[in-house]
């Protein structure tokens, strides 16, 4: 959901993670840095964007298309972060979330995630599809509750 992608890069920014030539594996390494932390995540999120499946598809600046499925179980920990195809991901995700790659490095050098990821999401650089009707609302609840959180100064 854009809030479990939100924490994730919540976490990613305080951890001043340096960009490398490959994506992936810089993503890689904040997934895993964000799942030593999973614990600094307030439990209401959790219950929100926990016990996801989603596909993040990353729109590459040499054109190609780079497609990772991301799983995260109800602590929110992230339990698969694989590349797949594309074209046949060969799963149904829940939630598909489509970017382009100067996005994601942002967010990846980010200083405030956060602000940077919701005025990305405002503007339509990220986009997020919910596969069904609960997760829609989801979505809406979430985004509801965690602007709320923000604007008192909690996340």
């Amino acid at each position: 959901m854009k809030w479990g992608i939100l924490t994730i890069l919540l976490i990613i920014s305080m951890l001043s993670i340096p960009a490398s030539a490959d994506l992936f594996d810089d993503l890689d390494i904040a997934v895993n840095d964000f799942n030593q932390n999973v614990d600094k995540v307030p439990s209401s999120v959790k219950y929100v964007i926990g016990n996801e499946e989603m596909l993040l598809l990353i729109d590459m600046n040499d054109a190609s298309e780079l497609a990772i499925k991301a799983v995260t179980n109800v602590d929110l920990e992230v339990t698969t972060f694989e590349e797949v195809n594309a074209s046949n991901p060969d799963f149904e995700p829940a939630l598909i979330i489509t970017t382009n790659e100067d996005v994601v490095r942002k967010l990846l050098d980010s200083e405030d995630a956060v602000a940077d990821f919701n005025d990305a999401y405002d503007n339509e650089y990220i986009k997020i599809e919910a596969a069904s009707t609960m997760d829609k609302i989801i979505i809406s609840v979430g985004g509801a509750f965690l602007k709320l959180l923000g604007s008192v100064g909690i996340v």
